[in-house]
């Protein structure tokens, strides 16, 4: 069993948030002893997570630079405990780590919550239950793009660019042609939600752009 240290923000155990890919393994192979390839999924251009079946966690890069490592409490052989100021924080039951940290200081989304100071995501309703821990900015990141989404998912095609715009409550970068109105958001994982209009400035679409290409239709 390994017991990390968790510095918010900063590391969690061995893992550096901004260290190259190249260190994450062989953080895994020397601190873990793991010879198991990792699973690697790729979100072109720039994003990158990998699998490792021990020990049992996901990590995802930028630039092949550590943005987050994805904790899953495996019941049957825990690999890691997690510790913050010499307590254990993870695994954990929702009651005994929101008495650590306080459910107030949470953004509850769907079935996950979000610690935005920390940077930290509990899961409890997946099975095995989940913990994502990352750099400085990346729940915030995470809170943001939900709450826009569930913002959009509300309009209906025909709304007044107006009211639009006083939904979404943010200045919005408008296109050459005048028939969209752009929203950029994050840092870390920047996506963009578009809304397009007709001439007569009624909602024709909204769009939710990702880092690879591709591309959600959210209002039709």
């Amino acid at each position: 069993m390994h017991k990390l240290e968790f510095v918010p923000n900063v590391s969690v155990g061995p893992f550096i948030f901004g260290m190259e890919q190249s260190e994450v393994h062989k953080i895994i192979k020397g601190v873990f002893k793991s010879e198991s390839e990792p699973q690697v999924e790729r979100d072109l251009p720039s994003y990158e997570s990998e699998y490792y079946p021990n020990p049992d966690i996901h990590v995802e890069y930028k630039n092949k630079k550590l943005i987050s490592v994805f904790f899953i409490d495996d019941i049957r052989q825990r690999y890691c405990e997690i510790y913050l100021n010499n307590e254990k924080i993870w695994p954990r039951t929702k009651k005994k780590f929101f008495s650590i940290f306080g459910q107030d200081s949470f953004v509850e989304l769907y079935d996950s919550f979000s610690h935005n100071e920390f940077s930290l995501c509990p899961n409890w309703e997946n099975s095995p239950p989940s913990l994502v821990v990352g750099q400085k900015g990346y729940c915030a990141e995470l809170v943001e793009t939900q709450q826009l989404v569930d913002i959009v998912f509300e309009m209906r095609k025909g709304m007044t660019r107006d009211h639009c715009r006083m939904l979404i409550g943010r200045k919005p970068e408008v296109s050459a042609d005048g028939m969209t109105d752009n929203y950029p958001h994050g840092t870390i994982k920047p996506e963009i939600m578009s809304l397009t209009y007709g001439p007569d400035n009624l909602l024709l679409r909204a769009s939710h752009s990702y880092p690879n290409g591709h591309v959600i239709n959210i209002v039709k």
